[in-house]
């Protein structure tokens, strides 16, 4: 580190100074050559005496350290409690008494390196997280402190506000090299191959099982792995994994030997997880291993001044420039977007694919609408009425739900994320829908077409 040594006592300079050998030091007796330093040098820390050409001078120079944010400690004679008052508030970041000591010296590099550090993390998220609602920012906050802990962070949001963006945060503030941060979307994986990339596996464990692999718990030794859609796993999945974070060690699939690991855990989930603990879909304990630490992200329906901010950023990195008129941008603050970003990033693709300039409120596609403003249902047919006698409002509304979801996992491909995201529900819903034995077979009002539909 770069630090200045402002002091008039020279032997008290000469043992400051090897207490700090392994550092780049420059040094001033004076107050202004030290105010000619401070002013025209960056230093990391600077150690400041108070009495220098006169007495508390040096609270002057804690002032200057403080306009342009360098971390300053003071390190003087004075002890009484007005003067420590006047060293904070003039700007010193740590106040500490002579004599010099070596621990003195250590304590104050330590609080700058994490001064440092929580600088450069504010910095990331800033740069990352486009925001400027209060609460959503005090959370990103969390991260600044999380970076010195080894504990499970578990991340809650709806879908579409950045879960992932937070998990990739933590693992720059915990200068986490690529390598070893490990990803995983839990819903991409039926139960009966996550543990396989969970664990790994031997050769001959399943049928498909030509060699080993290496399960991702293995790969982040050292690391960090983060799991996202965690309520998606199965109970016996969630059994495997909390006794491998309990006890940093596992099985891989079809093994007899254990894998040791030293990875440190992120989760994330769109679903309120005490609700499946009601529901007995989630096991208590394993909620007790990934929530010691809990950030919370909120929708875009509790930060609409995001909006806007969010649909600058996407256009702004746009080749070819699109404008937004007055009376959209007051319109589109008021729709609710499900999907959250993942619904700004859709908007905007549509926007460029579909060759708008000038975006007017008729560019906003049907399916952004509130209800008030969408166009209205076509009416019912005989079958359909017949249909809602025979079962009920409530059966019939279920039966369409269902349907409407299962025509969508055709048009995905059977990828249940994808559809969660489409229709802005989650992957319980979907596997509700998939495992409810249907009552009729019923003909909706409107046939569904991919092409309408934003992807």
């Amino acid at each position: 580190m770069r630090i200045l040594i402002v002091e008039d006592n020279k032997l008290a300079r000469i043992t400051l100074r090897g207490f700090l050998k392994s550092h780049e030091i420059e040094e001033a007796q004076t107050f202004e050559e030290a105010k000619r330093l401070l002013l025209s040098n960056h230093y990391d820390l600077i150690f400041l005496d108070l009495d220098l050409d006169y007495e508390l001078a040096g609270l002057e120079l804690a002032k200057i350290c403080k306009r342009r944010n360098l971390y300053s400690v003071i390190l003087t004679g004075h002890e009484e409690n007005n003067i420590v008052e006047q060293g904070y508030t003039s700007g010193a970041r740590d106040y500490l008494a002579k004599p010099v000591t070596q621990e003195k010296v250590d304590y104050a590099i330590q609080s700058y390196m994490v001064f440092d550090s929580e600088k450069r993390i504010e910095t990331l998220i800033q740069e990352n997280y486009i925001t400027t609602h209060q609460k959503t920012i005090d959370e990103l906050n969390m991260i600044k402190r999380v970076y010195l802990s080894d504990k499970a962070i578990l991340i809650k949001g709806p879908t579409g506000t950045g879960k992932t963006v937070v998990a990739k945060l933590i693992k720059e503030a915990c200068r986490i090299p690529d390598g070893k941060f490990i990803s995983l979307n839990c819903a991409s994986f039926a139960d009966t191959l996550i543990e396989s990339e969970l664990f790994g596996h031997k050769k001959g464990s399943f049928t498909g099982a030509d060699k080993d692999k290496v399960g991702l718990l293995q790969k982040a030794d050292g690391g960090l792995i983060f799991l996202d859609e965690i309520h998606s796993l199965s109970m016996r999945a969630q059994q495997k994994l909390m006794k491998a974070i309990d006890e940093k060690e596992f099985y891989p699939v079809g093994s007899t030997v254990p894998v040791k690991s030293d990875f440190r855990i992120i989760t994330a989930t769109c679903e309120d997880l005490t609700e499946l603990i009601v529901t007995k879909e989630f096991r208590t304990d394993f909620y007790a291993r990934i929530s010691h630490i809990q950030l919370q992200l909120y929708p875009l329906r509790e930060r609409p001044a995001d909006i806007l901010e969010l649909l600058n950023f996407y256009l702004g990195k746009q080749v070819r420039k699109i404008v937004i008129t007055d009376e959209a941008r007051d319109f589109l603050v008021t729709l609710p977007f499900k999907n959250n970003t993942r619904d700004i990033e859709a908007l905007v693709d549509f926007w460029k694919r579909n060759g708008v300039g000038i975006v007017e409120k008729k560019d906003i596609p049907v399916q952004f609408l509130p209800a008030s403003e969408k166009p209205k249902t076509p009416r019912l047919n005989r079958n359909q009425k017949k249909l809602i006698r025979e079962v009920g409002l409530k059966a019939y509304m279920e039966i369409v739900r269902d349907e409407i979801i299962l025509q969508y996992l055709e048009m995905n491909n059977q990828h249940r994320l994808k559809t969660a995201e489409d229709l802005g529900i989650t992957d319980r819903t979907i596997r509700y829908a998939l495992n409810r034995k249907p009552i009729k077979e019923i003909q909706l009002p409107l046939e569904i077409e991919h092409e309408n539909t934003i992807h």
